[in-house]
């Protein structure tokens, strides 16, 4: 044992507790683990008190691994998914020969293979090395990219869209389990809002190299065609590394020691939501398919992603009707991205701080509510652009529900089975919401999209009814938790892999 390990197993101890019987072992014969996993040694331990110190160190010790592959990996995403925005003002329509409602097709296309491929991917995720097999997406989707530069018409720009969606469904869902494998409940919120922020680093970073290749003129490629081929290829060569860099579950992590591996499965014993289990369970798939708490999660993904949907595609062309140059555009996509890193990130700190991410979701509506009134009352001119400017950025504050509705789905959904058919319903439902989102926003109802503005208005009802039903059925599923409670919570069933509602140990969070 080196010294470092030795530093660790000496900052923990056991907690007091009586020997496991052959009872308690057979009722624990289906572990959250292949047979002969480390897993099952670990699990049949009393738990253990990790200090302060110590799960301080292994929480950045994961970071470097875990982290910045979610974050690289998630720039790339939002990079290669926003390409169609960036060039949406690079001529693409024009070069490509896109006519009537073609460009809104080529947003919707994108959620069609999210569509198509978000079941599959999931059941693959269950079964195949997480890491490894989000390697090969990201490589997929990046070779995608780069050849999508060789279309010149909507047809070839169409199916490139579709197979993007198709590698990229597997992001989130990945993302979902890595989070909920790897760090605790108190972690996981702003965890989730780091890598969902880089939607915002994109802005700014995507912004500044659009406006870069748009200078690109008399070549063999068009500006928009060169900005797909590197970030392509960018994309191509972040896969590499993260088949290299990316652990698959705390039990195969090579890159740490078998005392670190042993804590870092502990930190999140009391997630009460398992490690890794890739047998499928058909009681918990029908439990998750009859869960009335599944299809709200669902219901706050499509009615979210409706708007955050039409909003990400058409940025650029609402902010160009306000009267700002293309110039000024691209280089206000750096503010546009400031700000939705400052409400993403701001609205996990205060979901956390607080204790209660639903009334933070219900709050957090208020400013795209009344920015969203502004853009539709007050037509544009010269003197009010600035102040619709910032009205369009309020409504930048309902991009942090796709966060925190992640958030919840990670901490409140246990049984492996159970959460990747939860991730399947809500992903197909958050495609389902993307691909729509762009045809709220008709090309007749230019440049103010008052019928488009409208449909939002009556999105945000539903949002906030769906999610006042949420609260009130996770409040009174941890009531009758608490009042069927014989004991206190030892989290002694935490890798059984038993579902939410079946595990006594498992508490709700709002």
């Amino acid at each position: 044992m080196d010294k470092h390990e030795t530093d660790i197993a000496c900052s923990v101890h056991h907690e007091p507790g009586t020997p496991v019987s052959a009872a308690q072992k057979k009722e624990r014969s289906d572990i959250d683990t292949e047979k002969g996993d480390e897993l099952s040694s670990f699990a049949t331990e009393s738990p253990i008190t990790i200090d302060d110190k110590t799960n301080k160190k292994l929480f950045w010790a994961i970071n470097k691994r875990v982290l910045v592959c979610m974050l690289g990996t998630y720039f790339c995403q939002s990079l290669d998914k926003g390409t169609i925005g960036f060039a949406s003002v690079q001529g693409i329509r024009e070069d490509a020969h896109l006519v009537g409602s073609q460009f809104n097709w080529l947003g919707t296309a994108l959620y069609l293979g999210v569509l198509v491929g978000e079941y599959p991917t999931n059941y693959l995720l269950q079964k195949l090395p997480v890491g490894k097999y989000l390697a090969a997406n990201v490589f997929l989707w990046g070779a995608v990219v780069s050849t999508a530069a060789a279309a010149n018409n909507f047809s070839g720009l169409l199916v490139g869209r579709l197979l993007l969606g198709i590698f990229e469904s597997c992001v989130q869902p990945a993302f979902v389990i890595l989070t909920s494998m790897w760090y605790t409940r108190k972690e996981q919120v702003v965890l989730l809002s780091l890598w969902y922020c880089m939607s915002g680093v994109q802005l700014m970073v995507g912004g500044i190299i659009a406006w870069g290749v748009s200078h690109f003129k008399g070549g063999v490629f068009k500006s928009w065609q060169l900005l797909f081929l590197l970030l392509g290829l960018a994309t191509v060569i972040w896969s590499a590394f993260i088949a290299w860099w990316l652990p698959d579950s705390p039990l195969k992590a090579k890159c740490f020691t078998q005392e670190q591996k042993r804590l870092m499965t502990e930190r999140v014993r009391a997630n009460e939501t398992g490690i890794e289990n890739r047998t499928w369970k058909r009681y918990q798939m029908i439990e998750a398919l009859t869960d009335p708490v599944i299809w709200c999660y669902a219901l706050l993904s499509l009615t979210s992603t409706l708007i955050i949907g039409g909003l990400g595609v058409f940025s650029n062309l609402i902010i160009s009707s306000f009267g700002f140059s293309y110039l000024q555009t691209q280089l206000l996509n750096i503010a546009q991205g400031a700000v939705n890193i400052l409400v993403i990130v701001g609205g996990a700190w205060c979901a956390t701080w607080s204790k209660n991410t639903t009334i933070i979701m219900h709050i957090w509506c208020l400013p795209a509510i009344a920015g969203t009134a502004v853009i539709f009352a007050i037509p544009p001119t010269s003197s009010n652009k600035v102040g619709l400017l910032i009205a369009f950025y309020a409504t930048q504050f309902f991009l942090a529900q796709g966060n925190l509705s992640f958030s919840l789905i990670s901490r409140n959904i246990a049984g492996r089975t159970k959460k990747a058919t939860a991730l399947s319903v809500n992903f197909i439902f958050w495609a389902v919401g993307n691909l729509s989102a762009p045809q709220i926003f008709q090309q007749p109802d230019a440049p103010r999209y008052k019928n488009g503005f409208t449909v939002h208005f009556v999105l945000y009802v539903l949002f906030n009814i769906v999610l006042v039903a949420t609260r009130v059925l996770i409040v009174r599923r941890n009531k009758a938790k608490l009042e069927a409670a014989t004991s206190t919570v030892e989290h002694l069933h935490a890798f059984e892999d038993l579902t939410d509602r079946e595990n006594p140990d498992f508490r709700y969070d709002i």
